[in-house]
């Protein structure tokens, strides 16, 4: 990460492994680390929605693969896993099918995570509202907390409206299976300006791969960010603004501005 500019700090705790998967992930496990999966991704970015060093930047422009796997089988069923142990296992010899694991029946049925039948994933494929991802599914198994998402979600799309207009974002896209095998490729998860959506087509061998390794002290310690500190939500800012703006012409400029100032470090 060091190409990144980013403090020392950050690289000892969090580490980017770029280049292909199947390659990637091995030096990712002999560092001791365990690859981000899209909750954790999502937690960074909220304990980093109050910092000024460029770290911020770097998450939410970012795209990341993760831990987190989607398998699909032929038949169309499609099961999520989250922190697969086949991907963490994967090498460049791991029988693939194109960019994706192969994946036998009996391990598919024996496969921990949530399965959804042909045709029962909600919304895939475009972007959605805030509202629609609040309440999807696949975000809701990804994300394992719905005060997670609700806060994610919330401040994902004030500040993709704030920096790019959209109105809409976070979409869910997905693959399918390209043989008679099920088949296993990571979730990843688009940077800000791409929409923050979550992308279930990983070619696991492409050389433009971005795994997160997290070191063991980061997985222990509790959180150094914003969220150990703030019990506040995006929906909580967006409240107070609400009621400081209905107290314009009622308080003097001066109590105004210290409350502004405030909102500021917020």
């Amino acid at each position: 990460m060091e190409k990144y500019n980013l403090p020392h700090e950050e690289i000892k705790r969090f580490e980017v492994y770029e280049g292909a998967n199947t390659k990637a992930m091995p030096k990712l496990r002999a560092d001791g680390r365990v690859p981000a999966n899209v909750s954790q991704i999502m937690q960074r970015r909220l304990d980093l929605r109050n910092d000024d060093t460029g770290v911020k930047s770097f998450y939410m422009d970012k795209y990341f693969d993760t831990g987190d796997a989607v398998v699909y089988h032929p038949d169309g069923r499609v099961k999520v896993v989250l922190d697969s142990q086949h991907l963490r296992d994967m090498t460049s010899d791991t029988p693939r099918n194109g960019g994706a694991l192969i994946i036998g029946e009996d391990v598919y049925n024996v496969l921990e995570g949530e399965e959804f039948k042909k045709g029962k994933l909600g919304k895939t494929g475009d972007w959605m509202s805030k509202k629609d991802v609040k309440a999807h599914p696949v975000w809701k198994v990804l994300a394992r907390d719905q005060a997670l998402l609700d806060d994610y979600a919330d401040y994902i799309f004030a500040e993709s409206k704030e920096k790019f207009g959209y109105d809409n974002g976070m979409g869910i896209f997905v693959s399918s299976a390209n043989g008679d095998t099920p088949e296993m490729r990571a979730w990843y998860v688009y940077g800000l300006g791409d929409g923050s959506g979550a992308d279930g087509g990983v070619d696991l061998v492409s050389g433009g791969g971005r795994l997160l390794g997290i070191a063991p002290e980061a997985l222990s310690a509790p959180a150094k960010g914003a969220s150990s500190v703030q019990r506040y939500t995006m929906a909580d800012l967006q409240a107070f603004d609400k009621s400081v703006k209905g107290l314009e012409g009622t308080l003097h400029p001066d109590v105004l501005k210290s409350l502004t100032d405030l909102r500021k470090k917020l």
